[in-house]
């Protein structure tokens, strides 16, 4: 930051017990810091209470909320008192509906992430793969291959369908 550079935390929360270091964190580092609250999906509830917990603390009001159609990943962005923002990064239910619909992991237990959108991955050779799923990487492939494929056409109708869904 003293170099002009842009700079991020992003602070999990499993309980309350880490409410302090984003306390720390808000006192310590200019307003320059962007801070991102994630919930801990393992924790589930405990963690999500924990950062309402923040907010109420912060006396945070919610501002915004940060949607992507097609993805499970969403954030709202929070003002301080004093004009700072946070913003606090959810995970909501969605799976590509024919991809995910037979997987082994379509549960709550095992794919607690959803499906989060495409990932793009770099092998030792150097070529780029596409994954969509952090549980299965038989389902990377590379990016030339993907683009053709029916899974890129699955990805697309998904965003689509969720934009119509979404701005109607």
């Amino acid at each position: 930051m003293d170099l002009g550079l842009s700079a991020r935390a992003n602070i999990v929360v499993p309980n309350r017990s880490h409410l302090d270091r984003v306390h720390r964190l808000l006192e310590r580092y200019s307003p320059s810091l962007s801070i991102r609250v994630l919930s801990s999906l393992a924790d589930g509830d405990e963690s999500l209470d924990a950062i309402d917990d923040l907010l109420t603390e912060l006396d945070a009001t919610p501002r915004e909320v940060h949607l992507i159609a097609g993805t499970s990943g969403f954030r709202i962005s929070y003002e301080l008192p004093n004009g700072r923002e946070i913003l606090v990064k959810h995970i909501r239910p969605l799976r590509l509906p024919e991809t995910c619909s037979t997987c082994q992991f379509n549960n709550e237990t095992d794919c607690q992430e959803g499906y989060y959108g495409v990932r793009l991955y770099r092998d030792l050779s150097g070529e780029f793969h596409v994954g969509v799923c952090i549980q299965r990487m038989d389902l990377c492939m590379p990016v030339s291959e993907f683009v053709r494929s029916g899974l890129c056409d699955e990805v697309k109708e998904l965003r689509d369908q969720e934009y119509f869904n979404l701005s109607a």
